[in-house]
Protein backbone atom coordinates (compact mmCIF):
# COMPACT_ATOMS: atom_id res chain seq x y z
CA UNK A 1 0.00 0.00 0.00
CA UNK A 2 1.31 3.23 -0.71
CA UNK A 3 1.68 5.52 2.87
CA UNK A 4 2.18 9.01 3.43
CA UNK A 5 3.38 9.94 6.84
CA UNK A 6 3.07 13.51 7.84
CA UNK A 7 5.31 14.46 11.32
CA UNK A 8 7.65 11.87 10.17
CA UNK A 9 10.73 13.09 11.80
CA UNK A 10 9.25 12.88 15.31
CA UNK A 11 10.06 10.04 17.29
CA UNK A 12 6.84 8.38 16.75
CA UNK A 13 6.83 9.37 12.72
CA UNK A 14 10.09 7.83 12.40
CA UNK A 15 9.18 4.60 14.37
CA UNK A 16 5.95 4.48 12.30
CA UNK A 17 8.30 4.98 8.55
CA UNK A 18 10.54 2.25 9.78
CA UNK A 19 7.82 0.12 10.83
CA UNK A 20 5.89 0.57 7.18
CA UNK A 21 9.31 -0.09 4.87
CA UNK A 22 9.84 -3.54 7.38
CA UNK A 23 6.17 -5.18 6.43
CA UNK A 24 6.99 -3.62 2.67
CA UNK A 25 4.75 -0.92 2.03
CA UNK A 26 5.17 2.13 -0.19
CA UNK A 27 6.21 4.69 2.05
CA UNK A 28 6.79 8.62 1.94
CA UNK A 29 7.82 10.62 4.36
CA UNK A 30 6.44 14.67 4.28
CA UNK A 31 8.94 16.90 6.43
CA UNK A 32 10.44 20.19 6.34
CA UNK A 33 13.72 18.73 6.28
CA UNK A 34 13.98 15.42 4.64
CA UNK A 35 17.61 15.18 6.38
CA UNK A 36 15.83 14.33 9.57
CA UNK A 37 14.23 11.35 8.00
CA UNK A 38 15.49 7.65 8.06
CA UNK A 39 18.19 6.78 5.52
CA UNK A 40 16.22 4.23 3.31
CA UNK A 41 15.94 3.70 -0.23
CA UNK A 42 12.53 2.49 0.78
CA UNK A 43 11.64 6.12 2.38
CA UNK A 44 10.58 8.28 -0.07
CA UNK A 45 10.70 12.11 0.87
CA UNK A 46 8.70 15.33 -0.02
CA UNK A 47 10.17 18.29 1.45
CA UNK A 48 7.10 20.73 2.47
CA UNK A 49 5.49 22.30 5.37
CA UNK A 50 2.18 21.18 7.14
CA UNK A 51 1.30 24.76 7.17
CA UNK A 52 1.27 25.47 3.58
CA UNK A 53 -1.72 24.00 2.41
CA UNK A 54 -0.36 23.81 -1.45
CA UNK A 55 2.59 21.42 0.02
CA UNK A 56 0.22 18.92 1.13
CA UNK A 57 -1.61 18.93 -1.53
CA UNK A 58 1.09 18.83 -4.12
CA UNK A 59 2.40 15.96 -1.73
CA UNK A 60 -1.12 13.46 -1.36
CA UNK A 61 -2.25 12.68 -4.89
CA UNK A 62 -1.26 8.74 -5.78
CA UNK A 63 -1.49 7.69 -1.92
CA UNK A 64 -3.82 4.86 -0.47
CA UNK A 65 -3.77 5.77 3.00
CA UNK A 66 -2.66 9.00 5.23
CA UNK A 67 -0.74 8.60 8.16
CA UNK A 68 -0.72 12.15 10.76
CA UNK A 69 1.54 11.99 13.89
CA UNK A 70 2.10 15.57 14.06
CA UNK A 71 3.38 17.87 17.52
CA UNK A 72 5.06 20.18 18.60
CA UNK A 73 8.47 18.55 20.80
CA UNK A 74 9.44 22.09 21.93
CA UNK A 75 9.78 21.93 26.17
CA UNK A 76 6.58 23.86 27.31
CA UNK A 77 8.64 24.99 30.15
CA UNK A 78 11.08 26.93 27.92
CA UNK A 79 8.35 28.27 25.98
CA UNK A 80 6.62 29.67 29.18
CA UNK A 81 10.06 31.08 30.04
CA UNK A 82 10.05 32.97 26.23
CA UNK A 83 11.94 30.87 24.82
CA UNK A 84 12.33 31.21 20.85
CA UNK A 85 9.35 29.33 19.34
CA UNK A 86 10.39 26.49 16.39
CA UNK A 87 6.60 25.16 15.49
CA UNK A 88 3.24 27.00 15.63
CA UNK A 89 0.96 26.78 18.50
CA UNK A 90 -1.49 25.19 16.28
CA UNK A 91 0.22 23.05 14.32
CA UNK A 92 -1.54 20.01 14.61
CA UNK A 93 -5.29 22.06 14.16
CA UNK A 94 -3.71 23.49 10.46
CA UNK A 95 -1.92 20.87 9.35
CA UNK A 96 -4.70 18.30 10.33
CA UNK A 97 -7.22 20.87 8.38
CA UNK A 98 -4.74 21.27 5.05
CA UNK A 99 -4.02 17.74 5.11
CA UNK A 100 -8.20 16.11 5.60
CA UNK A 101 -8.28 19.17 2.59
CA UNK A 102 -6.28 17.66 0.59
CA UNK A 103 -7.31 14.42 1.34
CA UNK A 104 -10.73 15.30 0.74
CA UNK A 105 -9.77 16.45 -2.60
CA UNK A 106 -8.35 13.11 -3.98
CA UNK A 107 -10.53 10.97 -2.83
CA UNK A 108 -8.39 9.09 -0.74
CA UNK A 109 -10.38 8.24 2.42
CA UNK A 110 -8.47 6.27 5.03
CA UNK A 111 -6.78 8.41 8.09
CA UNK A 112 -5.14 7.22 10.81
CA UNK A 113 -4.39 10.20 13.24
CA UNK A 114 -1.77 9.98 16.83
CA UNK A 115 -3.04 12.46 19.08
CA UNK A 116 -3.08 12.09 23.07
CA UNK A 117 -4.78 10.03 25.70
CA UNK A 118 -6.43 12.28 27.96
CA UNK A 119 -8.22 14.58 25.41
CA UNK A 120 -11.59 14.17 23.34
CA UNK A 121 -13.18 11.06 24.36
CA UNK A 122 -10.97 9.62 26.93
CA UNK A 123 -10.77 13.38 28.75
CA UNK A 124 -12.90 12.05 31.57
CA UNK A 125 -10.30 8.89 32.02
CA UNK A 126 -7.24 11.21 32.27
CA UNK A 127 -5.90 11.06 36.36
CA UNK A 128 -6.14 14.02 38.05
CA UNK A 129 -3.00 15.10 38.88
CA UNK A 130 -2.30 14.22 34.82
CA UNK A 131 -5.74 16.72 34.62
CA UNK A 132 -4.01 19.35 36.13
CA UNK A 133 -0.25 19.52 34.46
CA UNK A 134 -2.70 19.18 31.00
CA UNK A 135 -4.12 22.40 32.50
CA UNK A 136 -1.16 24.18 33.29
CA UNK A 137 2.15 23.39 31.59
CA UNK A 138 0.90 21.60 28.36
CA UNK A 139 -1.96 23.64 28.23
CA UNK A 140 -1.43 25.20 24.74
CA UNK A 141 -0.41 21.45 23.23
CA UNK A 142 -3.13 19.72 24.26
CA UNK A 143 -5.76 22.36 22.76
CA UNK A 144 -4.08 22.20 19.68
CA UNK A 145 -4.73 18.45 19.74
CA UNK A 146 -8.42 18.76 20.72
CA UNK A 147 -9.25 21.37 17.52
CA UNK A 148 -7.67 18.38 15.58
CA UNK A 149 -9.62 15.87 16.62
CA UNK A 150 -12.59 17.98 16.39
CA UNK A 151 -11.18 18.51 12.76
CA UNK A 152 -10.52 14.83 12.24
CA UNK A 153 -13.69 14.03 13.22
CA UNK A 154 -16.09 16.23 11.27
CA UNK A 155 -14.04 15.08 8.03
CA UNK A 156 -16.19 12.65 6.23
CA UNK A 157 -13.32 10.33 6.30
CA UNK A 158 -12.69 6.86 7.07
CA UNK A 159 -11.06 7.93 10.18
CA UNK A 160 -8.90 6.08 13.45
CA UNK A 161 -7.81 8.38 16.58
CA UNK A 162 -4.99 6.83 18.33
CA UNK A 163 -4.51 8.34 21.49
CA UNK A 164 -1.15 6.50 23.41
CA UNK A 165 -0.43 7.22 26.96
CA UNK A 166 3.15 8.50 28.24
CA UNK A 167 5.40 7.69 24.65
CA UNK A 168 8.85 6.02 26.05
CA UNK A 169 12.06 5.52 23.51
CA UNK A 170 11.71 1.94 24.53
CA UNK A 171 11.96 -1.43 22.18
CA UNK A 172 8.41 -2.59 20.88
CA UNK A 173 7.93 -5.62 22.87
CA UNK A 174 4.56 -6.14 20.62
CA UNK A 175 1.83 -6.50 23.38
CA UNK A 176 -0.42 -3.64 24.34
CA UNK A 177 -4.30 -2.51 25.23
CA UNK A 178 -6.41 -0.90 22.70
CA UNK A 179 -10.13 -0.20 23.98
CA UNK A 180 -12.39 1.91 22.62
CA UNK A 181 -13.64 3.09 25.79
CA UNK A 182 -10.84 4.87 27.10
CA UNK A 183 -9.63 1.88 29.64
CA UNK A 184 -5.56 1.52 29.79
CA UNK A 185 -3.08 -0.73 31.38
CA UNK A 186 0.10 1.45 32.41
CA UNK A 187 0.69 4.51 31.88
CA UNK A 188 3.56 4.13 29.44
CA UNK A 189 4.14 2.65 26.13
CA UNK A 190 7.14 2.85 23.59
CA UNK A 191 7.16 4.72 20.05
CA UNK A 192 7.87 1.16 18.73
CA UNK A 193 4.62 -0.24 19.86
CA UNK A 194 2.60 2.59 18.92
CA UNK A 195 4.35 2.23 15.19
CA UNK A 196 3.37 -1.24 15.07
CA UNK A 197 -0.16 -0.69 15.96
CA UNK A 198 -0.68 1.68 13.57
CA UNK A 199 0.50 -0.58 10.83
CA UNK A 200 -1.91 -3.32 12.22
CA UNK A 201 -4.64 -0.97 11.39
CA UNK A 202 -3.15 -0.22 7.81
CA UNK A 203 -5.16 -3.30 6.62
CA UNK A 204 -7.87 -3.64 8.84
CA UNK A 205 -11.61 -1.51 9.36
CA UNK A 206 -11.61 -2.98 13.09
CA UNK A 207 -11.08 0.65 14.63
CA UNK A 208 -13.25 2.80 11.95
CA UNK A 209 -14.25 6.11 12.94
CA UNK A 210 -13.28 5.67 16.57
CA UNK A 211 -11.09 6.67 19.16
CA UNK A 212 -8.78 4.32 20.29
CA UNK A 213 -6.87 4.46 24.11
CA UNK A 214 -3.69 2.95 23.87
CA UNK A 215 -1.53 1.61 26.33
CA UNK A 216 1.51 -0.98 27.32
Amino acid sequence: MKIVVFGSTGGTGIATLRALVAVGHEVTGFARDPTKLPPSPSIRSVQGDVMNASDVASAMPGHDLVIVSLGNSQNPFALMLGARRTTPANVCEIGTRNIVTAMQATRTARLLVVTAFGIGDTKARLPFAFKMFYRTVLREHMADKEKQEDIVKASGLDWTLVQPVGLTDGPAINSWLADTQGMIRRQQISRADVAAFLVSLVSSDEYSRVTVALSG
